[in-house]
């Protein structure tokens, strides 16, 4: 574990080198908003934090509404909790590369991270250990509805 935050640490030193990499960022579309996670069970507002992309879960859905709000591994609330953290690696043209890390916040699992906007303006998001080839990608849709209040999310 300590390796790992040694190793974190590291490339956030990295990654951060100032503001730079946001602002470079400016000419290329940045995957900032809400976004809808592909099982439906919560939406992530992705927002400027520094000169990275940071996620916060902003809605969970729970299955009943009277259902206590989900709490991590350390038994905090998952509501608010901040679960992707990305630095800009990259642009082509239009599309930009984002990499860092997502947390799992049932198990406390962090795993390396990618995110893009695609074609559909949808939100690429993928999760892999040591090499993406080892992961699986998610596509997030933008979250359209009102914010839920509480975080609590209605079912669809």
């Amino acid at each position: 574990m300590l390796r790992f935050l040694r190793g974190f640490w590291l490339a956030a030193a990295v990654f951060c080198g100032g503001g730079a990499a946001f602002a470079a960022s400016a000419s290329v579309a940045a995957p900032v908003g809400n976004w809808l996670t592909a099982d439906h069970s919560a939406v992530i507002q992705v927002a400027p934090c520094g000169g990275e992309l940071c996620g916060r879960i902003v809605g969970i859905a729970l299955k009943h509404p009277g259902d206590p709000m989900p709490v991590d591994w350390r038994g905090q609330p998952q509501c608010g909790e901040v679960i992707l953290q990305t630095a800009l690696m990259g642009s082509d043209g239009d599309a930009a590369d984002w990499v860092g890390r997502v947390l799992d916040p049932r198990s406390g699992n962090v795993y390396h991270a990618s995110i893009a906007l695609d074609a559909n303006h949808d939100l690429r998001m993928r999760g892999y250990l040591g090499l993406p080839i080892l992961g699986q990608t998610q596509i997030w849709q933008p979250y359209e509805g009102q914010m839920p209040v509480g975080c609590k999310l209605a079912r669809r």
